[in-house]
């Protein structure tokens, strides 16, 4: 050892080194709003909640904020300060899906300026607290004496909290701003969709053995109530696969350390059309590739063969199931928001010579040969035909040349569709002896505002909504049966009701509001 090369502590200080705020304003930047909600349920699961609400809050035509609640075991005033605290990671048990010790904070404050979180135990005071985005200055938060927590969460319409957290996002980031109710309708209906959706896909397995229930509603604060929650249902992105010629197949990982652990490779059938196939509105195609899982949770969703393989067409029929466990998990890399794993070399490497168990193993590049054999079988295989009823009278030329250039026309008589005048009561009506829609012309002239005369051209996008709701009953030959009749006169009716409230109640409204401003 050179002279002098010893440490002299007798020579050094310390001083404090924060963070550069822009560090943590980067933690969670990867989150969308559906990942940042998961990271949120990992907590409320870990808490072992039985029962999670996502609500959106709103007055009016404003979003407010939003809020997951749950049922969970709750914290103490100890337990929410480590929960706020950057970094602090507790001690979790060998089935929490928590990790890093970020989620509530990256999570939260990559979709909101602000957070609260309310919580307390059975028979424990109430603590609350909260973080905003300049908690990188001097990385202080808000606390709330317990008594006014306590009544935060007393407050909670629709949920019994004897124990358990509420977390408040308020200042949303993705959020609609407009005074339309029926575009907030639109957006809210949207995001709820995508929640349930992404939720029921990433913790399908929890819902699906019933340890835990999710919902998602909306509070409406000026009317003091909640609209009816709607369910997440569980989304197993392999319970459409399979279950012929050997498949699910499992294949033996050996690690390079000695241990060995097992995938499952699933094989789809072609032109599978079902919620469990087609994921987030893609064709399931789009979806194939790895599916990793954590604890029961899923942590990526396809899209990539961990370097195995490119993306393509012809292995689209094809997912493979992981599960992290101790064999592997020193082998992927999650990210923070845990939306990206990270797969090393040398497990891609043991990936690749993977087998089946027993004495005359496959290897798994027998599996992307199955998935190249399938595509190109499936593209043989003919398509059932689509075969509608030719419109004669009614419909464009380029609506009509549309319709040709997609199908054959089936062999029955064409129809016709026409305005004419119908009472009040009715859009449409349908005669099966004439073979012909009739269209309620003074409806129609409210619904394209025009005063004067219409002639067939006219109307093209309702009267192909018409022809494509009824042209399977001019495929009947014999006289309609009252099962029939009767859908039409429901359709009739729901329609006009729909037609009322888009265009007589607005009017109703103008007309009221003008009255009341006297007339100017």
């Amino acid at each position: 050892m050179p002279a002098g090369y010893e440490l002299d502590e007798r020579q050094w200080s310390t001083e404090t080194v924060l963070p550069d705020p822009s560090t943590v304003a980067a933690i969670g930047m990867h989150h969308n709003l559906t990942s940042a909600l998961a990271d949120l349920v990992d907590n409320s699961i870990d808490a072992t909640a039985s029962h999670i609400r996502i609500r959106f809050v709103q007055r009016g035509t404003t979003i407010l904020g939003l809020q997951i609640i749950d049922n969970g075991r709750g914290l103490t005033a100890e337990g929410i300060k480590q929960a706020m605290t950057f970094g602090a990671r507790r001690e979790y048990g060998s089935e929490d899906l928590g990790h890093f010790g970020l989620g509530l904070k990256a999570a939260s404050l990559s979709q909101a300026t602000s957070f609260e979180i309310y919580s307390r135990q059975k028979w424990g005071p109430a603590v609350g607290r909260r973080m905003d985005q300049t908690v990188s200055q001097n990385f202080s938060v808000g606390v709330m004496e317990p008594g006014a927590a306590n009544e935060q969460l007393d407050g909670v319409a629709g949920v019994e909290l004897p124990s358990g957290t509420l977390v408040e996002w308020r200042g949303l980031k993705d959020v609609i701003h407009t005074s339309d109710q029926g575009e907030l309708t639109e957006w809210r209906s949207a995001k709820l969709r995508s929640i349930r959706e992404h939720l029921g896909i990433t913790f399908h397995r929890q819902l699906r053995r019933g340890s835990v229930k999710i919902d998602v509603d909306t509070f409406d604060v000026e009317r003091n109530r909640a609209l009816p929650p709607m369910q997440v249902d569980p989304i197993d992105p392999f319970e459409d696969s399979l279950q012929q010629d050997g498949y699910p197949r499992n294949f033996v990982v050996d690690l390079p350390d000695g241990a060995s652990c097992t995938i499952e490779a699933h094989l789809f059938p072609p032109r599978l059309n079902s919620s469990a196939f087609d994921l987030y509105g893609e064709p399931g195609e789009a979806r194939q590739g790895i599916y990793l899982y954590r604890r029961g949770r899923l942590l990526s969703g396809g899209q990539n063969w961990a370097g195995l393989r490119l993306p393509k067409k012809e292995l689209g029929l094809g997912r493979i199931k992981i599960d992290l466990d101790e064999a592997n998990e020193h082998y992927i890399a999650l990210n923070p928001e845990k939306v990206t794993p990270i797969y090393s070399a040398d497990f891609t490497k043991a990936m690749a010579h993977a087998h089946t168990p027993g004495p005359s193993p496959s290897h798994l590049d027998s599996y992307f040969s199955d998935l190249q054999r399938a595509h190109k079988e499936s593209k043989k295989t003919k398509r059932q035909e689509i075969r509608l009823v030719e419109p004669a009278v009614g419909l464009n030329p380029t609506v009509l040349s549309r319709l040709t250039d997609l199908q054959d026309f089936a062999d029955f008589d064409p129809i016709d569709l026409r305005f004419v005048t119908l009472p009040s009561t009715e859009l449409f009506r349908a005669d099966r002896i004439a073979r012909r829609v009739d269209v309620n012309v003074e409806l129609v002239r409210r619904i394209y505002g025009s005063e004067g005369r219409l002639s067939n051209r006219d109307g093209q996008l309702l009267k192909t909504f018409l022809y494509f709701l009824l042209e399977s009953d001019f495929k009947v030959e014999q006289r309609w049966n009252v099962v029939r009749e009767d859908r039409h006169r429901i359709l009739n009716d729901v329609l006009l009701a729909a037609f009322a409230e888009d265009f007589i109640e607005p009017n109703l409204q103008e007309d009221q509001a003008h009255e009341k401003n006297g007339g100017d």
